[in-house]
């Protein structure tokens, strides 16, 4: 493990004297397809700062980890997170629309709640209040959070479990008090009162500790105004396991959250346009035998030899069409253009893992592991590439280097999703094939072997960070959730992945609603004018004996088209129960 802890050090070194490096950055700003002039484009915390021209063009310089920040009056500021391979971001700007007629406010908060309803069950920074759904990063006040698997386990109330777990908080006769909580009744505190699930309480009844899911303290005045006089000692929020929204406790079941009111899909997903294809695609697709498409291919490769979107697309092709031998040639030819920068060499390896050739993908996320050692989803990766090969103790040792980076404070431990889907894919790991060559102890922070037993797993990872996107989920009922990944409405969710270095979102289905589903995509760009990459990864009869794994690849280019990606059918054998 030492050696472990020096090998990483040092890639941690390199990257950060790579980040000393500056970025050359450029681009369009625009408002529709018309460019803006005088657009401020600065790098935050720093005097750095430069304006569009009047065709809407910018030049900048930047380090990987500064934030580009866009502004202009009457447009809602729009800030870039820069990585190392940031070199050109178009931004289209939106109105800052302040003043809205009563009924869109009502509506445009009607639609919030639903947004956050659905995200309660696995968002833990998402509150179920008297007042509605609330998002401790966007009211506008401070909210002290504390999850309920931290509260002391052996606690025998709520007010015993939250000592030394919320800073400011002390109990006294049974109640809790908030320093900072208000102003004092006849020189002596008010004690805070009880938001549980909904329910505004002065008096707290008996909860299990084990019940508790989450806690909130709200000691200021802006956050406890809405509650009345009787919360001038503070509000306690408490959200139980039970609450509506939740995943069972027993079983584990997660919720579907394709089954609101009025989500109904309207059918209007298109299947894949090849019209818009580049033209060797287009060329490509027309030829009707194998030695035709390598004619094409000749004929193009010469005008498209270093660009590695054309290296992807023709292996991919060739793939696709049986001719293996070839698609292992290009790739054989032409490994240099794709393999130097991070964004390409993910695009190949998902192509790899999709053909699987595992043994060639492993050489690629171990390419991407040196040149991004501080990213999560390069750990991440490795073990999964070693997981394909069957190679299970050498990913479970890479979790182990992972966990041991928390510990030590290299990594950041907190509830993000890349490390949620860490966690569960360890868990897995051990329950397929832990038994046989390490003990659970080993691990820390194994838990749970019987997770989303038996469900749907859907795996989505993208190869470029700028990617924007609504993934549509359609249940066998016709109702649809929508997951939105863009700046507009997932801004904090970006800046998060950009910050721990990952890009990727997992999804379960259980067998409540078996049947077909169906998978749409609107693709909204990327910043530039590349095609983005796209890998599904989908696991059914998760973490049973009869686990099964598919892996589909999509290239998204086609702009604000919502288009089908795949339909599957859920179903859960009996193996699984």
């Amino acid at each position: 493990m030492k050696r472990v802890f020096i090998l990483i050090a040092t890639l941690f070194s390199l990257q950060l004297h790579s980040n000393n490096n500056l970025n050359e950055i450029s681009g369009i700003v625009t408002i529709g397809n018309s460019p803006i002039q005088n657009v401020s484009v600065r790098v935050l915390n720093s005097s750095k700062e430069t304006f569009t021209d009047e065709n809407g063009k910018y030049f900048i310089t930047a380090r990987p980890s500064d934030v580009l920040a866009f502004d202009y009056a009457g447009m809602q500021k729009v800030e870039i997170v820069v990585e190392d391979v940031t070199a050109r971001l178009n931004i289209e700007m939106k109105m800052n629309v302040e003043a809205l007629k009563e009924v869109v406010v009502a509506e445009n908060n009607a639609r919030n709640q639903d947004y956050l309803k659905l995200q309660y069950g696995i968002d833990k920074r998402i509150l179920n209040t008297a007042f509605g759904y609330l998002d401790a990063r966007r009211v506008g006040y401070s909210i002290k959070l504390v999850d309920g698997k931290d509260l002391s386990a052996g606690a025998i109330d709520v007010v015993t479990a939250l000592k030394g777990r919320a800073a400011g908080v002390y109990s006294l006769g049974g109640e809790i008090y908030i320093r900072g909580g208000g102003p004092q009744l006849q020189g002596r505190a008010i004690p805070a009162i009880y938001d549980l699930d909904g329910m505004v309480l002065k008096k707290l009844p008996f909860i299990t500790v084990e019940n508790i899911d989450r806690v909130a303290i709200i000691s200021g005045l802006a956050g406890r105004v809405r509650y009345g006089s009787i919360a001038r000692g503070g509000v306690v929020v408490i959200n139980t396991i039970g609450a509506p929204f939740r995943a069972d406790s027993d079983t584990n079941k997660s919720y579907d959250r394709a089954r609101l009111r009025n989500n109904i899909y309207n059918d209007d997903a298109i299947a894949e346009d090849r019209s818009n294809a580049t033209s060797y695609l287009r060329d490509l697709y027309s030829c009707k035998e194998k030695p035709a498409a390598r004619e094409v291919y000749q004929k193009y490769v010469t005008r498209y030899a270093k660009d590695p979107y054309f290296i992807i697309d023709t292996y991919l092709f060739f793939h696709d069409t049986g001719d293996k031998i070839f698609a292992n040639q290009i790739l054989e030819d032409n490994i240099e253009v794709v393999e130097s920068n991070p964004v390409y060499a993910k695009a190949m390896a998902f192509a790899l893992d999709y053909a699987k050739e595992y043994s060639k993908s492993k050489e690629m996320y171990k390419k991407i592991f040196v040149l991004r050692p501080e990213y999560l989803q390069s750990y991440r990766d490795m073990a999964n590439s070693y997981l394909a090969l069957g190679n299970y103790k050498n990913a479970a040792n890479l979790y182990i280097r992972y966990q041991y980076l928390v510990k030590e404070g290299i990594f950041a431990n907190d509830s993000s999703a890349i490390q949620k889907a860490i966690d569960g894919e360890m868990n897995n790991l051990f329950v397929l094939h832990g038994t046989s060559f390490m003990e659970e102890s080993n691990i820390v922070g194994f838990k749970n072997y019987t997770k989303n037993k038996g469900e749907t797993r859907l795996l989505f990872e993208w190869n470029d960070s700028e990617a924007e996107f609504d993934l549509e989920f359609v249940n066998p009922q016709k109702n649809n959730f929508i997951w939105e990944h863009s700046l507009e409405n997932a801004a904090e969710r970006i800046k998060d992945e950009k910050t721990l270095g990952y890009s990727s979102e997992e999804f379960f289905v259980d067998a409540s609603l078996p049947g077909k589903w169906q998978i749409n995509v609107k693709y909204k760009g990327n910043k530039k004018l590349s095609p983005v990459y796209m890998k599904l990864t989908k696991f059914t009869n998760y973490n049973t004996p009869s686990q099964k794994m598919d892996v589909s690849v999509f290239r998204l280019a086609v702009k604000n088209v919502k288009q089908k990606l795949t339909d599957f059918n859920n179903v859960v054998s009996l193996s699984a129960n």
